[in-house]
């Protein structure tokens, strides 16, 4: 067997598995989870129900695991990142969550624009808010509480505008949003206030 082959055989499960994510966040956004069968399932994702099952027990399965796929992308796509407090930080922020979801970047669309998608938000920004935490509490001389809601802002907005990206066809690239997003996350929105003329 040649090593081509062998690459290959070694991404059908993880296709298949993303096959069965997809169909069943498809599913979801029409249907409750309890009221979705798995043949229902399965005939969406264009594989057997014995297929299914050397994959997962049970639905809630697919979901845990596309959740727990889903924090360790912004595990990995952060874990890279050294606290410099200056607007530097912010755009290397999100500039490098887009260089690790690119490898994979038309399934995390379609996670993205699922409904269900929103169930993973706690999770998510919980991992964000703890990298953030950590990166932070050393540099600067904030007091804990303050601390705490300075990484509850920016983990939120980090999340948020980040899954907003991947939903839609922005018309700015992931250069100028991060270019946007450091700005008002480091500055303020003072740089970006159209003042009105008195006439």
């Amino acid at each position: 067997m040649t090593k081509g082959k062998t690459r290959a055989q070694d991404r059908r499960p993880a296709k298949t598995k993303k096959a069965i994510r997809l169909a069943l966040f498809e599913l979801l956004d029409t249907k409750e989870l309890d009221k979705i069968t798995i043949t229902e399932l399965t005939k969406r994702a264009d594989i057997s129900r014995k297929t299914f099952y050397i994959h997962y027990k049970k639905m809630e399965d697919v979901l845990e695991e596309a959740e727990t796929e889903l924090i360790e992308a912004f595990i990995h796509g952060t874990e890279q990142l050294t606290f410099t407090n200056n607007q530097k930080f912010f755009f290397d922020l999100f500039y490098n969550l887009d260089k690790y979801f690119n490898d994979d970047i038309e399934y995390y669309k379609k996670l993205a624009q699922s409904n269900y998608a929103k169930v993973f938000s706690d999770r998510v920004g919980g991992t964000l808010f703890s990298k953030l935490y950590e990166l932070m509490s050393p540099i600067l001389d904030y007091k804990e509480e303050q601390l705490e809601y300075a990484c509850i802002v920016i983990s939120s907005a980090v999340y948020k505008v980040f899954m907003k990206w991947l939903r839609n066809d922005s018309k700015l690239d992931i250069v100028q949003i991060s270019d946007f997003v450091s700005t008002i996350l480091f500055n303020g929105l003072k740089n970006h206030v159209v003042e009105a003329t008195i006439e």
